[in-house]
């Protein structure tokens, strides 16, 4: 008899033992590795915004006249801006696709630059007035050169102007400026494919500075 009871505490132990074993089998097969992290896409526009960004002081003696950032919106530079902006408002890939296709329409069209500008007097920041104090000029290595076809002033109190270009910051203004990408007797664009920088030139009576970005050896 006692036998018999060992026999079938052994067996209704076996039952028991298996389905837990089986169901930890289960649970390991669910187990799904995560995939290795990507780059995340601020960073990578960061350090796209950190290249094409160039800077300059103007000075009068030792007094400072003008102090400027630009940063050329390069085509490149155009799509890490659109892949961080779309990420971070979690757009769909066919609203994604529409704001890529602008910004590309765009750069095939203009030389444009993202530009913040630092005067100490208030009036000298005019850069989008006709009679501005201030010239600008964007040549390029071919010799190529023309002025702005349109300079935007924008507002300063936008939070994604500082989120998108964190040197912009509260004392300085802040302009979109569009150059051609052709001169008016250029058969080629400026820069073409053998220019190895762009400069723009910044001059007025008050002072004169230069931002070059190399585009090739």
């Amino acid at each position: 008899m006692f036998r018999l009871r060992l026999v079938i505490a052994i067996l209704l132990s076996s039952l028991f033992v298996a389905p837990m074993f089986l169901i930890g089998c289960g649970a390991k097969k669910e187990v799904v590795k995560a995939e290795a992290p990507q780059k995340p896409s601020k960073a990578e526009y960061l350090d796209m915004l950190n290249k094409w960004t160039k800077s300059v002081k103007v000075y009068d003696g030792f007094d400072t006249r003008l102090y400027a950032s630009a940063t050329y919106k390069e085509r490149s530079l155009r799509e890490a801006y659109i892949r961080y902006y779309s990420a971070s408002y979690q757009m769909d890939d066919a609203y994604r696709k529409s704001l890529l296709d602008r910004e590309v329409n765009e750069a095939d069209r203009y030389n444009e630059f993202f530009f913040a500008a630092y005067t100490p007097e208030d009036r000298w920041n005019d850069f989008e007035q006709r009679d501005s104090l201030w010239k600008l000029f964007l040549e390029d290595s071919a010799g190529g050169r023309v002025v702005p076809v349109s300079v935007k002033k924008l507002d300063r109190s936008d939070p994604l102007l500082r989120e998108m270009f964190p040197y912009f910051d509260l004392w300085s203004s802040a302009y979109i400026i569009k150059f051609p990408k052709y001169s008016e007797t250029g058969k080629d664009p400026i820069p073409n494919k053998d220019s190895k920088y762009l400069k723009m030139t910044i001059t007025g009576i008050i002072g004169k500075g230069e931002l070059i970005w190399k585009i090739k050896d």
